[in-house]
């Protein structure tokens, strides 16, 4: 199964050293291009910051082919 994730379950799981959990259970995960900048950012922690910039062959970054229209709100 593939999953696409945002910042914040990754964000947690590397700080409570329990990243591995998503390959166990996913096997693969696909982050945009902006996730991966928000785990980069100087306001994130340490940890963080490290883990993304040497990330395993599980997390892929990808470039989205479309960008969903946008949502009207009533």
């Amino acid at each position: 199964m593939i999953v696409i994730a945002d910042t914040g379950p990754i964000n947690y799981l590397i700080l409570i050293q329990e990243i591995q959990i998503l390959p166990a259970l996913y096997g693969r995960i696909l982050v945009p291009v902006s996730v991966c900048e928000e785990l980069k950012r100087p306001r994130a922690p340490d940890a963080v910051r490290s883990w993304i910039h040497q990330p395993p062959a599980w997390f892929e970054v990808r470039t989205p082919s479309q960008t969903p229209p946008a949502k009207r709100v009533a």
